[in-house]
């Protein structure tokens, strides 16, 4: 696995079998994952054509699995721990009038999982960021995403 930024979007490149609750998720074999940004006001009408564009700039086919946020990709905070590399971008607000926004969490793990273990991550993932988000009393929001 490597990941590299190019402008406002994370690249993630390898092979992968990949789970996501993302644009056109599910369970498949992928070669990138990507977090790409939409700015601030911008509209999320067609989310699948905006990855897919996003992709063929890169020269990307269609095997990725890809995340939108509104977060600026400075912003991403990548941890790692043994063999496991989390990517996070997060951006929530208490802020009127739309108290909402969006956390995106992709997880790698070079030991490689079966689909029972990648359904199973994407459940803890998501309720550790419920549990952090109601300790924070932050809205919940967000999608997780396992690779």
């Amino acid at each position: 696995m490597r990941f590299y930024f190019e402008a406002d979007t994370l690249f993630i490149r390898g092979t992968f079998r990949a789970a996501s609750t993302g644009i056109s998720g599910g369970i498949r074999p992928v070669s990138t994952l990507i977090n790409h940004t939409i700015p601030a006001g911008e509209s999320h009408k067609e989310p699948e054509k905006e990855l897919e564009f996003t992709a063929a700039g890169a020269g990307i086919g269609q095997d990725f699995l890809g995340l939108l946020t509104s977060v600026p990709m400075h912003k991403c905070c990548v941890l790692q721990y043994d063999f496991i590399t989390v990517f996070i971008t997060a951006g929530v607000s208490r802020e009127q009038p739309e108290p909402a926004g969006s956390i995106n969490i992709i997880a790698y793990s070079s030991e490689g999982m079966e689909d029972a273990a990648l359904l199973e991550a994407l459940m803890v993932i998501g309720e550790a960021k419920a549990e952090a988000l109601l300790a924070m009393d932050l809205p919940l929001t967000g999608t997780p995403s396992m690779g």
